[in-house]
């Protein structure tokens, strides 16, 4: 017979929904008591203005460490566990990028207590996600078992500071470096705040890259996925111009221009994974107010890492997520954006030399495959300049 449970979805000290949880399938089983929806996750509002069993499901399975990332099922049997959502479970489903949690009714917790923003955290669970040897009886209260991607990464406390740890892929580990290459870009080309700065980060003989949380006080990430997934795009809509229109009901302040730096700044670096949930916006969660688009993070998936070869022309292709119903061509998408008036193309002098210097610090990368992605990202570099210049003047004519 199954075990139920009865939790509470709080945000920090607000309940904002009651249900009953099955502990054997690890998923809500009816919402029984509604208190404010304001406060709720956005992607478990459905279109209608309601909370449904499947909405407030289909967030927490969204929640959970997801099935592809590497090596978690060796984890979970390790642990004596059948899903990621038990792990979950094990910390209230508590994240360093949101304040949402279950409460659970028989036995109630206090935010101020438990949460990972004010209160310290072991990094038991945190070297199982990332691959390192771990204790015989770990400690599960952790962010780690909500933190979402498929390469290995945790949260973990470094001089009292909650930093996001990464690894790569592979023997060549080469998303790591590129993260470092992305924030010399971003520091070239973009303000302080506009992104996340990543480093390099060594623990063992591992090289990894590192991030401060870009959260500050009560304020929550809510992905591009979140803003859209309970909303109907207008036939006469394409995708980008529904997730502006979106962005601007929202009252989010300068999102076109935030989302032209983001877009432009992947064209040139040819990443190929800024899909909905790798991007958004920033929201105050006592105020509701979305105040800024989320700094750019999260872009380790470029630099053609995943091309076997870069003999051809074809070899630098790739699919530019995520506008369109399965993406398209990375010139077509930059033919989207046209406010640059930010963009300063003399600023990226020299840029390519100092992400090849930063990519042969690794072993593993062959030096003519250093000089093939020279090749590319300059090629990039000329294309992205082009077009920001054309843009430009033609924006300041419609003005």
């Amino acid at each position: 017979m199954a075990i139920e449970v009865k939790y509470t979805l709080m945000n920090k000290n607000r309940p904002v929904l009651e249900f009953t949880y099955d502990m054997d399938d690890h998923l809500a089983t009816k919402i029984t008591d509604v208190h404010d929806l304001r406060y709720a996750p956005p992607a478990v509002v459905d279109p209608k203005g309601n909370a449904t069993k499947r909405t407030l499901n289909d967030w927490w399975r969204s929640r959970a460490i997801p099935a592809s990332r590497a090596q978690i099922y060796a984890i979970l049997d390790n642990l004596n566990m059948n899903s990621t959502l038990a792990l979950a479970e094990k910390s209230f489903g508590l994240s360093l990028s949101d304040r949402y949690w279950i409460n659970d009714s028989s036995n109630p917790q206090k935010w101020e207590d438990i949460n990972f923003f004010d209160n310290d955290f072991t990094d038991d669970l945190g070297v199982l996600t990332l691959g390192q040897s771990a204790s015989n009886n770990p400690n599960l209260m952790s962010p780690n078992a909500t933190l979402n991607g498929d390469l290995r990464k945790k949260w973990t406390i470094a001089n009292g500071e909650r930093i996001l740890v990464k690894e790569g892929s592979g023997f060549v580990n080469q998303e790591v470096y590129n993260e470092v290459i992305a924030t010399r870009l971003f520091q070239r080309l973009l303000e302080p705040g506009e992104y996340v700065p990543y480093s390099f980060h060594t623990e063992g003989r591992r090289i990894y890259c590192a991030c401060p949380n870009l959260l500050g006080d009560d304020e929550e990430l809510i992905t591009a996925w979140d803003i859209i997934v309970n909303k109907k795009k207008p036939n006469n809509l394409n995708d980008y111009q529904f997730f502006v229109a979106t962005l601007e009901d929202l009252g989010v302040p300068r999102a076109e221009e935030a989302l032209t730096k983001m877009f432009t700044c992947d064209y040139i670096l040819a990443n190929e994974d800024r899909h909905w949930r790798n991007f958004g916006v920033v929201r105050n969660v006592e105020t509701l107010e979305c105040t800024r688009m989320a700094p750019i993070f999260d872009t380790g998936t470029c630099l053609w890492c995943r091309s076997n070869s870069l003999s051809m022309a074809k070899d630098y292709e790739y699919v530019a997520k995520p506008f369109g119903s399965r993406g398209m061509r990375p010139d077509r998408q930059l033919e989207l954006f046209r406010d640059y008036g930010w963009f300063e193309p003399e600023k990226l002098e020299g840029f390519s030399d100092e992400a090849i210097e930063i990519l042969a610090q690794n072993e593993n990368i062959p030096p003519k495959r250093l000089d093939q992605i020279r090749s590319g990202l300059e090629r990039n570099i000329r294309m992205a300049s082009d077009h920001a210049v054309a843009k430009s003047h033609s924006f300041l004519k419609e003005k």
